[in-house]
């Protein structure tokens, strides 16, 4: 389903977790590989006017990144995976972002650091703006890969009637048919006043009778979940409860120099996730 994936790695824990991920996918769906880290300065040489002193710096850094991608290409041969390796100095986002378009990737697999407690509310600044933007589906990718587990046997795929969610939906079925996974369909509605709930609770029925019938259609094993409920705890909660090993929102995306961050529910699913959460867009003009 995928044939080039883009996977950015800088050496921390999480983007080892995303390298180990998009290895073992690329491997599995006969997928290309392109192994990309992005090049900063320390804010502290940044306004040095030395350019001997500057030289030394960058020569440095790109040392340091020629052996990291040495080392992720290791791994990538190892696993009989075909790859690219590349390094670029610029803006993290954008640079990732660059890079996925000139290599006609299909898939960005981003890691991001797991933060414990409240302070997991919202998806890092990197992985936040690159999934917003980037018109491929984004993995995000936080822990390293359990055996066995690639995308697991189950994913969870939310369905709420718009047309990112929808997208959503879409890929969850192909992905599914495509490697023989199970899926779990769900739909949350918003809590509200009882009148409103029950024709919430009617609709909802109705639209995820609708998706199941797709399923069922496609010859897809699945099961359905209807829930109420602030929308990110009640993707959170069942997926864990359902035995899921990645989660797929939609979330929608804006064409032009308007680009937002990161809508709400996927912004939070994937910041408060230990699973992967895999974001498609579906993309409007403003």
């Amino acid at each position: 389903m995928y044939t080039r994936i883009l996977v950015a790695t800088g050496g921390s824990p999480w983007s080892h977790a995303a390298l180990t991920y998009a290895i073992t996918l690329a491997a599995r769906m006969g997928a290309e590989l392109r192994i990309l880290t992005v090049l900063t300065l320390p804010a502290s040489y940044r306004a040095d006017k030395n350019a001997s002193s500057m030289n030394l710096v960058m020569g440095s850094i790109e040392n340091a990144a020629q052996e990291l991608l040495e080392e992720a290409a290791d791994r990538a041969l190892r696993a009989n995976v075909p790859y690219t390796t590349h390094y670029a100095w610029g803006p993290i986002p954008t640079t990732i972002l660059q890079t996925a378009t000139e290599e006609a990737c299909d898939l960005i697999v981003l890691g991001s650091r797991r933060v414990a407690g409240c302070q997991r509310r919202t998806l890092g600044r990197i992985a936040n703006v690159v999934a917003a933007q980037a018109p491929q589906p984004v993995l995000i990718v936080k822990r390293p890969l359990v055996p066995q587990a690639l995308l697991g046997k189950r994913i969870l795929v939310a369905t709420g009637g718009s047309p990112w969610s929808e997208a959503a939906v879409n890929h969850a079925l192909m992905l599914a048919q495509n490697q023989d996974f199970e899926v779990c369909l769900m739909h949350v509605e918003r809590e509200s006043s009882q009148s409103d709930a029950e024709s919430s609770h009617s609709e909802g029925k109705q639209l995820l009778a609708q998706t199941e019938a797709r399923a069922a259609a496609a010859g897809i094993a699945y099961a359905g979940v209807l829930d109420t409920g602030p929308i990110p705890n009640a993707i959170l909660a069942t997926a864990s409860r359902e035995q899921c090993s990645a989660i797929i929102v939609g979330s929608r995306g804006v064409m032009g120099w308007k680009q937002p961050l990161l809508g709400h529910i996927a912004s939070t699913v994937a910041a408060r996730a230990d699973l992967p959460v895999l974001i498609i867009k579906h993309f409007v003009s403003l």
